[in-house]
């Protein structure tokens, strides 16, 4: 195998492929990248298992050939190189990458342990790629980190034919973001890994368009596509937990607020708290009090103006949970929604989080968090 290919681009690509790569792979050969040169194009591919991603770009081709290296370590040298053109040739077992002055050669990998990359999905539909990593971060903070149970750390998918709806939750809470898809509906739920979809969604942030494959049968995989680079990934199986009944129709008692105030001073009261501890929250006509709770080290209080719409309310709230709804949150003004707890009136029910005015990015999301019954 021999060909010559610009460096930008040749890194490019499989910097892309090294952001997918798994962190810890089962086999060492799938920490490489296979490297296929054939006809006009020289295509690039991973697959762990779980993610399999390929990009294909133009180059020279003097001897088609494929090879499997080192794919972190081939990022980091094609990084660094001087030249505007990069020379690849395969001799024998060894990579020999040539640019300007500088010659590096690897050692290729063992290919007999090495799975055959599945075929992709056909496209399903597609979305705006900066539309779809923008609902991908705010709902993905929503999503749980322990793998107790598989299926709470993924985000649900379902399709209409207008509409992609992405949902997470870890049971202390729920993030729901739509977005428009045009394309086929689809007739059930789809659970990507949310750590997964985030990379993702961020190597394709820069892109136009994202077409979205959903496999069926067997093939039970979601793939992602926009010009040149594919990617693909496992689904997890098993039921999501009904979540969306969860949201009420209307809120009649809230809080509009600025947003920025309440970030700030929730990341100021939550210094003298540990991370798992609740702050409490009261909500008067015109002010938001905010009071640090059970600290024996510090206490701590703050102030900010409100505009409240029904009775005075008290609730106790996880300081991360709240920064986690308001970060990716690009407006101006909050409404913190109450609603009352089913099992016992007396106590606070779920608080809704939505944007006040929100720009095109914050349409359609809303984060629903539950208090902490315990305090509040």
């Amino acid at each position: 195998m021999k060909f010559q290919a610009d460096r930008e681009v040749l890194s490019d690509a499989v910097s892309f492929l090294v952001r997918l790569l798994s962190p810890r792979p089962q086999l060492p050969q799938l920490s490489g990248v296979m490297i296929e040169a054939l006809g006009s194009e020289v295509q690039l591919s991973i697959f762990d298992y779980e993610v399999a991603a390929r990009v294909k770009i133009a180059a020279a081709i003097d001897s088609p050939g494929k090879v499997l290296v080192q794919a972190r370590l081939l990022s980091e040298i094609l990084s660094k190189l001087p030249a505007a053109s990069v020379a690849i040739q395969l001799d024998d077992t060894r990579l020999q990458v040539n640019s300007g002055t500088s010659k590096f050669s690897l050692s290729s990998m063992s290919t007999t342990d090495y799975p055959d990359t599945p075929d992709f999905p056909e496209v399903t539909g597609k979305v705006s790629a900066s539309e779809f990593t923008n609902g991908v971060a705010k709902v993905v903070v929503a999503a749980s980190r322990e793998e107790v149970t598989p299926v709470l750390t993924a985000v649900m998918i379902t399709a209409s034919s207008k509409e992609l709806t992405m949902v997470s939750t870890d049971r202390f809470r729920v993030a729901v973001k739509v977005i428009p898809w045009t394309g086929k509906s689809v007739d059930r739920e789809v659970l990507i890994p949310a750590r997964v979809l985030s990379e993702i969604s961020k190597t394709f942030s820069h892109d136009s368009e994202l077409e979205l494959g959903f496999g069926e049968g067997e093939k039970d995989m979601i793939g992602f596509s926009s010009a040149n680079k594919s990617v693909s990934t496992a689904t997890i199986k098993g039921k999501y937990p009904a979540v969306l009944q969860l949201f009420p129709e209307e809120t009649t008692s809230f809080a509009i607020l600025s947003k920025q105030d309440l970030l700030d001073a929730t990341r100021r009261v939550a210094l003298v708290v540990d991370r798992e501890k609740p702050l409490r929250y009261k909500f008067t006509e015109s002010e938001l009090s905010l009071e640090s709770i059970g600290s024996d080290v510090a206490d701590a209080s703050e102030q900010v103006s409100c505009s409240m719409k029904g009775d005075e309310t008290v609730v106790s709230l996880r300081p991360q949970f709240l920064t986690d709804a308001l970060t990716g949150l690009d407006v101006e003004n909050v409404k913190i929604g109450f609603t009352v707890n089913p099992n016992n009136p007396n106590k606070p029910g779920p608080v809704l989080i939505s944007p006040v005015d929100p720009k095109d990015g914050d349409k359609d999301f809303k984060y629903l968090l539950q208090p902490n019954l315990l305090v509040s």
